[in-house]
């Protein structure tokens, strides 16, 4: 067994070493720049128009790859292929594991601690308090989370919106400001696209058009503002970087 370790090490340090500064700034500023232009523009997504459309529901299919239980799903076939493609014996897969559980459960305890500091009101909230279908903004957030599920249930079913979407929003009627969404997409993609840039970068830049899909049906859908989303991104991949960091580090 000892025969055998300075050829691991040599291994890891190479694969390190590959993992250039000029590397990882190229593929975190693929998850950024999109959003901070987007974040410029003068012009909110969220498509009030077209709420009734059946396009719409594809952004909605997008959003659900990150939420409950599809962060499971995504994160388990993102997991069982970077095995595939590192040829991960059990050791390192499951510290793999791990740490991708801690970095999704820092993110969660990080975003929820923003959301209560900030209470930024969702877009499709405040579209429609100006529509006169729930009441004043600070006396919608003042009332119970069951209330205003109820109220946002009134409202879509006026609106004679898809159930699909009714049921979501009535789901999402907490604070815009981060986006959890968004900032699990580009954990994810940040995460397994550096440590498939340092061992296996085959696919890798179909990560951040997944990630970045993701953050763009937030908005469409009216939940989220370009800024959430943006600052949702930026978070993730400082996060994700350290935790890939780490990892490539040890294994």
């Amino acid at each position: 067994m000892p025969p055998h370790a300075p050829l691991l090490s040599a291994s890891t340090s190479a694969s390190v070493s590959s993992l250039t500064r000029s590397r990882v700034l190229g593929f975190t500023v693929l998850l950024i720049l999109p959003l901070l232009l987007l974040a410029t523009l003068p012009w909110q997504p969220f498509l009030t128009g077209s709420l009734q459309s059946g396009w719409l529901w594809w952004p909605y299919a997008l959003t659900r790859m990150v939420d409950i239980p599809g962060i499971g799903v995504s994160g388990a076939l993102l997991l069982l292929l970077t095995r595939y493609k590192l040829k991960l014996d059990l050791t390192p897969f499951v510290a793999l594991s791990c740490a991708l559980a801690a970095l999704l459960a820092s993110d969660w305890v990080l975003k929820s601690l923003i959301k209560h500091l900030t209470e930024e009101p969702r877009p499709y909230l405040l579209w429609l308090e100006s529509q006169a279908l729930i009441p004043a903004i600070k006396s919608f957030y003042a009332s119970s989370v069951e209330m205003r599920s109820e109220q946002v249930h009134a409202a879509s079913q006026l609106l004679a919106l898809p159930e699909w979407l009714g049921n979501h929003w009535q789901k999402e009627v907490n604070y815009a400001f981060p986006s959890g969404h968004s900032i699990a997409a580009i954990s994810l993609a940040q995460f397994f696209g550096l440590i498939w840039l340092a061992r296996a970068p085959a696919g890798v830049w179909l990560l951040p058009l997944w990630a970045l899909g993701i953050g763009l049906s937030r908005m469409v859908m009216g939940m989220h503002w370009p800024v959430d989303v943006l600052a949702s991104a930026i978070l993730g991949s400082i996060t994700a970087l350290l935790v890939a960091h780490w990892w490539l580090h040890r294994y």
